[in-house]
């Protein structure tokens, strides 16, 4: 007779818009975890849009409470073994819908799985409502597993979740990326995906363009992603824990556009599919001096294309990028720095060829869909 399946309960937002939280999302739901297990499902995307992320209005209200009236739906009908959840670094969202699913988990005898895509749960929650914080560190009481992405990381759940509960479960990428033929245009073409904001480090990008652009002045740097004011999730610099100066990207933009190195500068938007791919095999180099990161699923996607990356030392980067072995590290803010990377890179064929061959390697060891997958089915089963 064939056993029964496990019953799993999946708790995520899918794509639009097509951020890291979605996109892992939806490649957990189409890998072989649902052939393993017996699968169900709560969407808990609000926003297609990322500039309307994280905004309390009445269509976060609604959503709260349709996400806790799904969740209790399930729990009775579905009867899962284990529920998996994706926490979120805000107090709102805790408040709204965090600390619901602890406690509906706990009310309802199935074991919880929370996991945390990013790394600044821990200063955030320092600074929650000493009552909020509270009830939080009660209901983590209740949990059977905590995941995060990267050896660095393990201390977001100080103090809420114990040490042996906690699992590292890296991000992973489709195997398309790795089968990427790469198409280097002749004009120097540097890339970057991700918000288009002072902590993701597109501001310090554009300052730099000058500088190189008067020394190669047919060098072009791609930006692909939304731009917004404002940053309420991200407001320290991860590696040194001072506080990010704001800078309105959209003043820097229109700087650089009525500067004579406007032809520089390419703001491509949100791209994905072929796009992002044909971009991703034109492009000398992969740019992302962020402030602060969990685990960026761009750096892996331009790692696994052949792109030489320049990436600062935060969240799970500093784990898997060594400086001049399959990477460059960029201090966060250090602008002299990475004028240097960029010109490292635009000076040795040699040095891109290198750091291509070993970025690729880096990620086939550790980062493909097969081996991540497997310690997913390895939690679940475990539990």
């Amino acid at each position: 007779m064939t056993p029964k399946k496990k019953k799993i309960l999946f708790i995520g937002p899918l794509p639009p818009p097509y951020s890291g939280p979605e996109l892992s999302t939806q490649q957990l739901l189409n890998s072989p975890l649902v052939d393993m297990f017996n699968v169900s499902f709560i969407n808990t995307n609000v926003r297609k849009d990322n500039v309307k992320k994280g905004k309390a209005d009445m269509t976060a209200l609604l959503a709260v409470i349709k996400f806790n009236i799904a969740l209790i739906k399930k729990l009775i009908a579905h009867r899962p073994h284990v529920a998996y959840h994706l926490v979120t670094p805000t107090q709102i969202g805790w408040l709204g819908r965090d600390i619901w699913f602890l406690f509906f988990c706990w009310l309802f005898r199935t074991k919880s799985v929370i996991h945390f895509r990013g790394s600044h749960l821990k200063l955030n929650y320092s600074n929650f409502n000493p009552v909020v914080k509270k009830i939080i560190k009660v209901l983590c009481k209740t949990v059977d597993r905590a995941v995060v992405q990267s050896k660095s990381l393990t201390n977001q759940f100080e103090g809420l979740v114990p040490e042996e509960k906690i699992m590292v479960i890296p991000n992973t990428i489709d195997d398309s990326f790795f089968e990427l033929e790469r198409d280097e245009l002749s004009t120097p073409q540097f890339l970057f995906f991700g918000h288009l904001t002072k902590a993701k480090g597109y501001v310090d990008i554009v300052k730099v363009i000058p500088e190189i652009a008067r020394k190669y002045p047919d060098v072009k740097f791609v930006f692909c992603g939304n731009m917004k004011r404002g940053e309420p999730g991200v407001k320290y610099n991860q590696y040194s824990g001072e506080r990010i100066t704001y800078e309105d990207p959209f003043e820097i933009e229109k700087d650089i556009l009525n500067s004579p190195f406007a032809k520089n500068y390419l703001n491509y938007g949100v791209i994905s599919g072929q796009e992002k791919l044909d971009a991703l095999s034109q492009s000398w180099a992969f740019i992302l001096p962020s402030y602060s990161e969990g685990f960026s699923r761009s750096i892996l996607e331009a790692m696994a294309s052949g792109l030489p990356v320049i990436a600062t030392p935060v969240g799970a980067n500093k784990d898997f990028i060594e400086h001049d072995k399959n990477g460059l590290v960029n201090l966060p803010g250090d602008l002299k720095q990475l004028e240097q990377n960029i010109l490292n890179i635009l000076e040795s064929k040699e040095r891109r060829d290198y750091l291509s061959k070993q970025a690729k390697a880096t990620l086939k060891r550790e980062f493909v869909e097969a081996i991540v997958i497997q310690k997913y089915i390895t939690l679940f089963n475990t539990i």
